[in-house]
């Protein structure tokens, strides 16, 4: 084979790869919102096709970055990782660290930003200690039992492109049906605080946590959470690298590990955005070039001069009159 062929080639299997990961992203949004407006026949139905048309092996494992060859299994044995044994013994230590900080001036937890979609009602509050490949010190630094305990397990930190979160469920939350990014990831759960009527589906399989015992599934399969109870759930949540990954996939996944300024480059080029920046303590985002002409040819053809959503509301600005309401 030339050169050229090479060349060629290779931009082919590029160019198809490409193409499957924007279908799946497609599929994902559209399943994501039937989910959203409740509508779980139709989000299955959508699932289905997907199948059908060979973007996924299972309605069930919806992954946008799907690497084959991996066995497909919703939840894995705790005993085949050899740091859980070591999490749950260092367990109570954990708990009455977190304990301690929780509901205090400390207490780094907040409002979910990232997820505040999946959260249907409710509340979804979630601290980092680790992400993008290194430690969140505002927060680690609030939590140093459990960093030192965590610093000892490389499996979670530097072999993995994930999180360690503390996470915090209120009562009467549900979260949506959704699947993880990839599955070359696994997640752990180790269950910090655990009050009666909460509950966790992974693909069809419905789960109760235990405090103290280890959780692990592969998110990339569908789930769910629910509370039903009275007091706040706490988790704390952990990922790691699907044990039969390895070669090029694994680099790949660790070359995630993004800091700050890449996350903002990403975030920016997947909403067409130019410039974005804080202004007066206003956040002002600057659509590129692309972006403006679809908002100025949806617009400048029906007379509407801007729009703004507000809850189900739609507030129309119309040449030559007042803003009024979505008639």
């Amino acid at each position: 084979m030339t050169s050229n062929q090479t060349a060629s080639t290779s931009s082919t299997v590029g160019a198809r790869a490409y193409l499957e990961q924007m279908v799946r992203r497609y599929y994902s949004g559209l399943i994501d919102a039937w989910h959203y407006a409740g509508e779980t026949e139709k989000a299955m139905e959508s699932a289905a096709e997907a199948v059908r048309q060979g973007v996924w092996d299972q309605p069930l494992q919806r992954a946008r970055e799907h690497i084959p060859g991996l066995s497909a299994q919703p939840l894995h044995d705790p005993a085949e990782f050899w740091f859980t044994s070591y999490l749950e013994e260092s367990y109570p230590q954990i708990r009455a660290e977190i304990e301690q900080v929780l509901d205090t001036p400390l207490d780094p937890v907040a409002p979910s930003t990232n997820d505040a979609g999946l959260i249907r009602r409710g509340a979804w509050k979630q601290a980092h200690l680790f992400r993008d490949g290194r430690w969140q010190n505002r927060v680690s630094e609030r939590f140093p039992i459990t960093t030192a305990i965590l610093e000892r397990i490389p499996d979670v930190t530097v072999l993995s492109p994930g999180v360690i979160t503390v996470s915090r469920v209120t009562p009467d939350t549900h979260i949506m049906p959704h699947c993880g990014p990839t599955n070359g990831l696994l997640r752990i759960h180790l269950p910090i605080k655990i009050p009666a009527g909460v509950s966790i589906r992974v693909a069809d399989q419905v789960l109760q946590w235990e405090e103290g015992k280890c959780l692990v599934f592969d998110d990339s399969f569908e789930h769910e959470v629910w509370h039903r109870g009275t007091e706040d759930r706490v988790v704390l949540i952990l990922d790691v690298l699907h044990p039969e990954l390895s070669g090029d996939h694994q680099e790949r996944l660790l070359r995630r590990q993004h800091n700050f300024e890449e996350q903002i480059v990403s975030f920016m080029r997947e909403r067409g955005l130019r410039q974005v920046r804080v202004q007066d303590g206003e956040v002002v985002l600057t659509p590129d070039d692309t972006v403006r002409q679809l908002v100025e040819t949806y617009l400048s053809g029906i007379g509407i001069t801007g729009a703004e959503l507000d809850g189900e509301e739609v507030q129309w600005e119309r040449q030559d009159s007042q803003p009024g309401p979505a008639e």
